[in-house]
């Protein structure tokens, strides 16, 4: 068979076979960050965070129309599954094409050994791409980074055939393709610009003799083509937008036009391949015309509002996150990042053990070494994957600089541009809210090929330990699936369960049971993105609880953001009111201000409040007021003076204007510091505080919880799919959201076991109202809890699970605390009083609950506590 025919097949094996992996572990909803907004988005036509990615969403909105899921999200999943494993097949067909290169020899020509360690070792590498770890965490899901990454391999995959191309002017279509590539890569993600660096490079080895002062020179050309397209294109088409409106466009466009004309007629092959590549990479970056135009539809989601050339402007220059310093690399005010800052002697400790150590070289451990955990901050385990990947990258590494130094030194700069110089660029301050190693995706897979050519060398080794031509076959066959084994199988093995997400529905559920939190009209302030993006999929995408007005709190330091709470409505969702004028929201900025005191009139809100809080168990801790009276005081102070943030005056400002007719709603997930000093007026209402026209907070700050509504939402409203399922892996993000459920029951169990009503109304989700016997609805809030949200998967505050002791204890049914003692048990199994004093004075309270006194003395006698 051919060379030709039996590489094409060998790839389109290794496609159907990442991409069934993939499809087995796709997530069969959206996820949690960006996901949401991206499906959203893409769905709607809408306008994502800076800089945007419009070919990505122009694309997810077709593959949103392909009927092949019910669901909506898994349809836009499918992009990255196919994008992900067309990336595996790309690795391969580079790894053997470089293979052909260094051997200088037709492939056609090759013996079976030397097919066998070519094509095998080839797959080797790519396999292990597929099943690293954070290549495949992005092949499940909605983000930017898997169509990035195919983007990039690509790239190189065109500029590689262009160099071996033995005609020039044949050639020459690779090269421009890979150009046109890079402009189509601007509209999905800017990494893939990195590329540009081995174009270069390989222009350069094929076109002059290497010296020091010409290479030299190719390094300063390659960062002057990387400043052309990134300040020239990238910013500068929408600089001349912005300063000459299409008319400066139409100036650039017609120059390129030109510079191509003038260089065909002279035959001038540079200036031709020069001007013909820029022309080709603007077409490509055009595609962000449709956040211009899309932007001009006021779509429901529309963030910073690009409609004209100034907005449009600095949407693409991403204004809305400033600019970050590449020195120094301490260089953030915040109060955090300062006392993380003060762990390290000076900036090169802080850059080599944080930005270099803990943020690329660990997340490159965990691809080719092992993982130890699914924890953030999870350390490098060699036990995982015995480290078998990394030592054939760096086999591979040291053959192909020695049997071809050119090309090792262009995977060389596509690994290390896509990896250590990233870290320089992005400047990442201590602590980062999540794990960032999806963003390095492109460094893998260059260090991936490297374990391909370090696979084959092993194969070819081992087969030449062999005399006969029969032995040398055997050898490389039983080599390869013994690598095809130990490394791909291992990694398959070792990461499938971690990176399985077909059962996975929590975020869906999560943003389901928070709209199902709040009543009709609400207003509803959310914090990050967890619990904004997931409420924005079902709320365009689903059609579910539009007349919910999501406000996150982040976007609402923007004017823009604001001026679409007022004056748009979203699926028909009331606008929100504001006494302040378009150009006062359009201006906010901070404000000085001493404490004061606010009064707010109530309206409706009482009788709203009564009306949805129906049943005995719905007394009220205090009086309703017809007014709304607390202090207002500063929430940040800078040199003795106190100011409000941006967000604090449209907090401040919507709730003095909707307070009256509309239910305002905060997310359980918002910091105290967000709310403004409300604190005593929030009731907990599920997985939200709805302000309160009346001081609900009870002994210790805590708040009233209405069992009513509570009880609704726990036993009918709310999902919990899959959450007691111990096959279903559940991310660090997804189990830690999903753990607030478990403190909810608790909650409710034990306002309805000291509740001094004998019944509980609870309303259905039909509408019908069933009325529940105190006892018997906080035994079923209990089991209920334990059955949803097993204690093996879910932890309980040790207080909480005292608690539960207690209630088990005082329903007479003991017998079931003892599950909730021998967890206790467990947890203080691992550490000491000296180091957990609350956990082992919970385990005393609760031993002594069940009538083991002695043990309970014990501990108590330890902690120097009266028995």
């Amino acid at each position: 068979m051919k060379h030709t025919t039996l590489n094409r097949s060998i790839a389109l094996v290794l496609f159907c076979c990442s991409m069934l992996v993939y499809l087995l572990t796709m997530a069969p909803t959206l996820s949690f960050w960006d996901c949401g907004e991206f499906i959203a988005t893409a769905t709607t036509l809408g306008i994502p965070h800076p800089p945007g990615a419009p070919l990505f969403l122009l694309t997810g909105r077709v593959f949103s129309m392909v009927p092949l899921f019910g669901d909506i999200a898994a349809r836009v999943n499918l992009l990255s599954v196919l994008a992900s494993a067309a990336t595996v097949t790309v690795a391969y067909l580079v790894t053997v094409r470089l293979m052909v290169m260094y051997r200088a020899s037709d492939p056609d020509h090759w013996t079976v050994v030397e097919k066998i360690a070519s094509y095998g070792g080839a797959a080797v590498g790519a396999l292990a791409l597929a099943f690293s770890d954070s290549f495949w965490f992005n092949a499940v899901e909605t983000e930017v980074y898997a169509a990035s990454t195919l983007f990039t391999a690509l790239v190189f995959w065109f500029v590689l055939r262009w160099y071996a191309e033995p005609s020039e002017a044949e050639g020459q279509r690779w090269l421009l393709a890979a150009m046109y590539l890079i402009g189509l890569s601007i509209g999905v993600h800017l990494l893939s610009l990195l590329a540009v660096f081995a174009v270069v490079m390989l222009y350069y080895y094929r076109n002059y003799t290497v010296t020091l002062r010409s290479f030299l020179l190719m390094m300063l050309a390659a960062s002057a083509v990387f400043i052309v397209i990134y300040s020239g294109v990238i910013k500068g088409v929408p600089f001349l937008l912005q300063r000459f409106s299409w008319w400066g466009a139409a100036v650039l466009l017609s120059g390129m036009v030109y510079a191509v004309y003038h260089a065909h007629i002279r035959r001038h092959l540079l200036l031709h391949t020069v001007s013909m590549s820029l022309l080709l990479l603007v077409i490509g970056y055009t595609s962000y015309a449709t956040i211009f135009v899309r932007a001009q539809a006021s779509p429901p989601i529309n963030e910073n509002n690009p409609s004209t050339a100034e907005s449009f402007f600095s949407y693409l220059n991403r204004e809305q996150y400033g600019d970050l310093p590449l020195w120094p690399r301490r260089w953030s005010s915040d109060p955090l990042h300062r006392y993380f800052y003060g762990m390290y002697e000076s900036e090169a400790d802080y850059f080599l053990r944080y930005q270099l150590g803990h943020m690329y070289l660990r997340y490159f451990g965990w691809q080719f070494i092992g993982r130890e955990h699914h924890v953030a901050g999870s350390p490098v385990d060699w036990s995982q994957l015995w480290g078998l990947p990394f030592l054939l990258g760096m086999i591979g590494a040291v053959y192909h600089w020695r049997r071809q130094w050119k090309l090792g030194s262009v995977v060389t700069a596509l690994f290390l541009l896509t990896g250590a110089a990233l870290v320089i660029y992005l400047n990442q301050t201590e602590p980062q809210p999540r794990e960032r190693d999806y963003s390095y995706v492109g460094s893998f897979f260059a260090f991936a090929l490297w374990i391909g050519i370090g696979a084959e060398v092993i194969l070819m080794k081992v087969s030449r330990l062999f005399s006969s031509a029969s032995l040398q076959r055997q050898a490389a066959v039983g080599a390869a699936a013994v690598l095809l084994l130990l490394v791909d199988g291992r990694m398959l093995a070792s990461n499938y369960h971690t990176h399985d997400r077909s059962g996975n529905y929590v975020p869906w559920d999560w943003a389901w049971n928070i709209l199902q939190s709040c009543g009709p009209d609400a207003l509803l302030f959310t914090n990050g993105d967890n619990d904004t993006f997931p409420l924005w999929y079902l709320q365009e995408v689903e059609g579910i609880r539009t007349d919910v007005r999501v406000i996150n709190l982040s976007l609402a330091n923007t004017g823009w953001y604001l001026l679409q709470l007022k004056n748009t409505s979203p699926r028909g969702a009331a606008k929100v009111r504001f006494s302040l004028s378009d150009r006062e929201l359009k201006e906010i900025s901070y404000v000085p201000v001493d404490p004061f005191e606010v009064d707010v009139p109530a309206g409706g809100a009482a009788d709203l409040l009564e009306k949805d809080s129906p049943g005995a168990a719905a007394r009220f801790p205090g009086s309703v007021s017809d007014t709304l009276s607390w202090t207002l005081r500063p929430t940040v102070t800078f040199r003795g003076q106190g100011f409000l943030r941006p967000q604090d005056v449209a907090v401040y400002d919507i709730v003095m204007n909707n307070f009256a007719d509309r239910p305002i709603c905060f997310a359980l997930t918002v910091g105290q510091d967000n709310l403004l000093g409300l604190d005593p007026f929030l009731q907990l209402e599920g997985l939200v505080y709805r302000l309160v026209p009346m001081r609900v907070a009870g002994e210790e700050g805590e708040p009233h919880v209405d069992l009513s509504r509570l009880a609704s939402l726990l036993f009918e409203m709310y999902r919990y799919r899959n959450l007691a399922d111990p096959e279903v892996f559940l991310d660090e993000t997804a189990r830690r959201l999903s753990s607030n459920y478990k403190p909810l029951f608790t909650r409710l169990a034990l306002g309805a076991a000291e509740s001094d009503s004998e019944s509980i109304d609870v309303r259905s989700s039909d509408g019908s109202v069933r009325s529940w016997p105190s006892r018997e609805l906080a035994l079923h809030a209990l089991d209920m809890s334990e059955q949803r949200l097993p204690l093996e998967r879910f932890s309980l505050d040790p207080e909480f699970v005292a608690s539960v002791v207690y209630l088990y204890t005082r329903l007479d049914e003991k017998q079931k605390a003892d599950h909730y003692i021998s967890y206790l048990e467990q947890l203080a199994s691992v550490t000491t009083v000296r180091d957990n004093p609350r956990l082992f004075y919970a385990l005393a309270l609760s031993l002594r609950e069940v009538g083991r006194t002695d043990e309970a003395g014990q501990i108590l006698e330890q902690m120097e506590l009266p028995q």
